[in-house]
C-alpha cells in the first residue's frame, strides 16, 4: 500500500483543448480507471478537476469509469486500461506509481499522460517504452477520438460517484481553460482560451455544494477575461437558486480592471478578488514578463478596491532580484496597503522547462526540493535566502 503523505500536485490525466461533442461515437463496455495523487498543502485541498472532466467525457464513449486515488484503489477491482494522471513537472513519485499499478495490475494496460508528460526528455520516453507504459502526450480527450474537436459548448460536467469515490472535499472549480498571458514564471502550456458552457459549471457547483463545500473557488487563470462569460455563469446559478453570494473567490489581471467588469465582479459578491502584482519594481516587473508597470498596477488596484475585497499576490526571489528592487516592493505595499484587504507573498519556485527556471540554472543557487511556496528553493545571486525571508516577512506584516 503506498504511503498516505501525499504532497504534490497531480491533477489532469490527459490534458485537453479539444473534444468532440457528446454524443457517444461507439459503444463499449471496457472499464476504465483513472487515477491521481491527491494533492493537498496545510491550508489547501484540491479536487482533481481534469480526472473528473475526463470521466465524465469517457462515459460518453461508452466506457464504465472509476476514480480513485492511487492509495485508495480497491485492488479487487478489474480494468481494462489504466489512465495515470501527472501534473507537477518536479514529481519524484511517478516511476514509483508505474511499479505499483503495473504490480496490482499486472495484465492491464497503463496509459500516463498530463501536463508532466508535455516537458519529459528522451531518456523518459526511451523509459517508458521499455517497461510497456503508454506515454499519451496529446490532449486527453484525443485519446478516446482523434479526429473530432472539443465542443465546449456541450462538455459534460462531473457526476456525483467520482466526487463521492475520491472523498471530495476540495472547492475548486474552473469555468475556462487556458490564460492568454506570458509569464516567466508560470508553466501553464494552454494559451489559447476555451470557455466552458455556463451549464457545465454551474452542475459542477451544484455537486460541491451537494458535498457540504462552504466556498467556491474560480481556479481558472483568468476568470474575469469575459464580462458574458461571467454573467452567463452568475444567472444561471441564480436561475437554480443555487447561493455563493460572499463565499466565492476567483483571480483578475491588472490589464482586465475596469469599472464594468469590477461591477460584474461585484455581483458576485465574492470574499476575495486575487490579482497578481508580483513586484513593486518596474524592472522585475519586465524581468518575469508582466505586461504592466506599477503606477498602472497601483491604479487597478485602487479603483478595483472599490467594489470588492482585493488580495495582492507577490512574487519575490525572482533570478534578477536585489535588495533594491526588494525594498522598492515593500514601499509599494505600503502605498497600497489601504487599498488591499490581504496580501501573500511567494518565494520563487523554479518550474521545469519555463524561461525562469532556465534562467535561473545559470543564475543563483538551488536549496533542496520544491516544497511550498513560503520555504526557499532558489536564492538569486547577490542574495541570501535569509534576506527573501525577511523580506516576505517585512511584506507579509506590511
Amino acid at each position: 500500500m503506498l504511503s498516505t503523505q501525499l504532497s504534490y500536485g497531480i491533477d489532469i490525466v490527459l490534458n485537453s483543448k479539444k473534444w468532440c461533442a457528446i454524443i457517444p461515437i461507439k459503444t463499449n463496455s471496457r472499464k476504465l480507471l483513472l487515477t491521481t495523487r491527491r494533492w493537498h498543502t496545510n491550508t489547501l485541498n484540491s479536487n482533481p478537476l481534469g480526472v473528473y472532466d475526463i470521466a465524465s467525457y469517457a462515459r460518453n464513449y461508452g466506457y464504465k469509469v472509476d476514480v480513485y486515488y492511487i492509495d485508495k484503489i480497491p485492488l479487487t477491482n478489474k480494468y481494462d486500461i489504466i489512465g495515470l494522471s501527472v501534473f507537477e513537472s518536479e514529481n519524484n513519485f511517478v516511476f514509483e506509481d508505474i511499479r505499483f499499478l503495473q504490480s496490482a495490475f499486472p495484465q492491464t494496460k497503463l496509459v500516463v499522460g498530463g501536463r508532466w508528460t508535455k516537458h519529459i526528455d528522451e531518456e523518459t520516453k526511451h523509459w517508458f517504452m521499455q517497461n510497456d507504459v503508454e506515454l499519451w502526450t496529446e490532449e486527453g480527450e484525443k485519446y478516446f477520438n482523434q479526429n473530432q474537436e472539443i465542443d465546449y459548448e456541450n462538455y459534460p460536467g462531473w457526476y456525483k460517484k467520482d466526487l463521492l469515490t475520491t472523498h471530495a472535499n476540495g472547492r475548486n472549480v474552473m469555468s475556462s481553460r487556458g490564460c492568454p498571458f506570458h509569464c516567466y514564471f508560470c508553466h501553464n502550456p494552454e494559451k489559447q482560451i476555451f470557455n466552458f458552457n455556463s451549464r457545465y459549471t454551474a452542475d459542477n457547483i451544484q455537486l460541491l455544494l451537494e458535498q457540504n463545500v462552504n466556498e467556491i473557488f474560480f481556479v481558472d487563470d483568468i476568470f474575469t477575461l469575459k464580462e458574458s462569460h461571467m454573467l452567463d455563469i452568475y444567472y444561471d446559478l441564480k436561475k437554480r437558486y443555487l447561493n455563493i453570494l460572499g463565499r466565492n473567490l476567483f483571480f483578475t489581471h491588472v490589464n482586465l480592471v475596469n469599472e464594468s467588469k469590477a461591477e460584474v465582479m461585484k455581483k458576485f459578491k465574492p470574499s476575495e478578488v486575487q490579482i497578481g502584482l508580483e513586484s513593486g519594481d518596474d524592472r522585475m516587473l519586465s524581468l518575469i514578463g508582466k505586461s504592466f508597470n506599477t503606477n498602472k498596477a497601483y491604479e487597478k488596484v485602487k479603483l478595483l478596491s472599490n467594489f470588492v475585497p482585493v488580495n495582492g499576490l507577490f512574487l519575490i526571489g525572482y533570478p534578477g532580484e536585489t535588495l533594491e528592487s526588494l525594498n522598492n516592493t515593500l514601499s509599494f505595499v505600503q502605498n497600497l496597503n489601504p487599498f488591499l484587504s490581504k496580501k501573500w507573498v511567494s518565494l520563487y519556485q523554479p518550474i521545469k522547462n519555463t524561461v525562469g527556471y532556465f534562467k535561473s540554472l545559470t543564475e543563483g543557487k538551488f536549496y533542496g526540493e520544491l516544497t511550498n511556496n513560503s520555504t526557499v528553493h532558489y536564492v538569486p545571486e547577490g542574495l541570501l535566502a535569509e534576506d527573501l525571508l525577511r523580506y516576505r516577512d517585512l511584506i507579509m506584516q506590511t
